[in-house]
């Protein structure tokens, strides 16, 4: 506490002086105290007190030097059964739960494992936005200073830095005792230290798409994510990386047990096709081969034939360097295609060898630049 904050608060007369004032504006309790905390002091008196003298003087009573040690000790919400505060806490949303109880109820509070259907982090380089459901906060860079806006509070200037505050409120929900969502987004746009350990390990979600501007910035998110609760992985740049960037990368991904554990995989980024072997594990994958090399049809086909748990994929190439990749492909699968300048679809039904299971091909055109084949498994 400074020393005009320590001075203000020991003056009783210019306190209840500022509380009058408010009353005599006839603004609204809770206004009332945020225009009073805004003119002496966010910690100069606690809003119970602010409560008591302004009903006081709202009533007519204006005695500035009224002595409430006669009055009883006022309830408070520990005085309320714990089997009420049980019931009470779980009625809240995880947001409510963290930031409308102080730590006497932490334990009672933290009894309701805490569960999101999205989480939505995204970083640029002059912001940061985090969505919880369906309330959402920011913080802005100003600058040396920043502006953050929560649910309850528009904006309130911070004199620091915009990652720093900003994960002074997200950190404690991340790290929320049982945490978990279903749906994590991450829209990383910046690199930054501060995003090191962004989340506890093992976090707990059934699926995460990530957006990141270097490819390596996949992996410290990625792995904190608990393998084998998380099914669905979908990672997709900003920009196109160099090849050498991407063929790292993507070895690297490939050997994380995220990877290994998933069941759902979606990449947009040239796929090598020998690399399809890697996705045998999945039921679905949706990707990108690297037309950079000369595509073996016949060859994907009989790759993805060997997937026995698979249910269907989806692969783009693109057409650049090739616009009759589209006739390439069916001629390839040895596919009537009709001549005429609207066919823009065709399919094409492959039995798998000693199976009674077949794989049936779409494909198709698209106007401008991909041909995309999507292969679903028939059983």
């Amino acid at each position: 506490m400074d020393e005009s904050t320590a001075v203000l608060k020991n003056n009783h007369h210019y306190l209840k002086t500022c509380i009058l004032f408010e009353v005599l504006e006839k603004k609204p309790i809770f206004n009332a105290y945020r225009s009073f905390c805004s003119a002496v002091g966010q910690d100069v008196m606690e809003y119970p007190d602010f409560e008591f003298w302004y009903y006081r003087f709202y009533h007519g009573q204006r005695d500035f030097d009224y002595d409430r040690s006669a009055d009883p000790a006022p309830k408070t919400i520990m005085d309320i059964p714990v089997s009420l505060l049980y019931k009470i806490t779980g009625n809240l949303d995880p947001v409510e739960r963290l930031v409308s109880f102080k730590f006497s109820l932490k334990e009672v509070v933290d009894s309701h494992a805490p569960s999101f259907e999205t989480i939505v982090i995204t970083v640029f380089e002059d912001s940061m936005t985090w969505k919880l459901n369906d309330k959402t906060f920011t913080c802005q860079d100003q600058g040396s200073s920043c502006t953050l806006s929560t649910p309850l509070n528009p904006g309130v200037k911070y004199d620091e830095y915009y990652l720093k505050k900003g994960l002074e409120h997200l950190s404690p929900i991340l790290r929320m005792s049982g945490i978990q969502t279903n749906h994590l987004s991450l829209r990383i746009r910046k690199q930054s230290a501060y995003l090191d350990d962004l989340f506890p390990i093992p976090f707990h979600t059934k699926s995460v798409d990530i957006f990141v501007t270097e490819a390596n910035q996949n992996f410290p998110f990625l792995s904190a994510l608990n393998p084998g609760e998380l099914e669905t992985i979908i990672l997709n740049p900003w920009r196109i990386y160099n090849i050498v960037d991407i063929q790292r990368a993507q070895q690297r991904f490939f050997e994380t047990e995220q990877f290994k554990q998933a069941k759902h995989v979606e990449l947009k980024s040239f796929v090598n096709q020998e690399d399809l072997v890697r996705f045998s594990h999945l039921k679905r994958f949706k990707l990108e081969l690297d037309f950079r090399e000369a595509l073996d049809f016949p060859r994907i086909r009989e790759i993805i034939s060997t997937f026995e748990g698979l249910e269907k994929c989806h692969l783009s190439i693109d057409k650049f360097g090739n616009r009759e990749v589209f006739r390439t492909i069916g001629q390839a699968l040895e596919v009537e295609i009709p001549f005429g300048p609207m066919l823009k679809t065709i399919t094409h039904r492959y039995q798998i060898p000693e199976s009674n299971e077949y794989l049936h091909f779409e494909i198709e055109d698209e106007k401008y630049s991909y041909c995309t084949i999507r292969i679903v498994k028939v059983r």
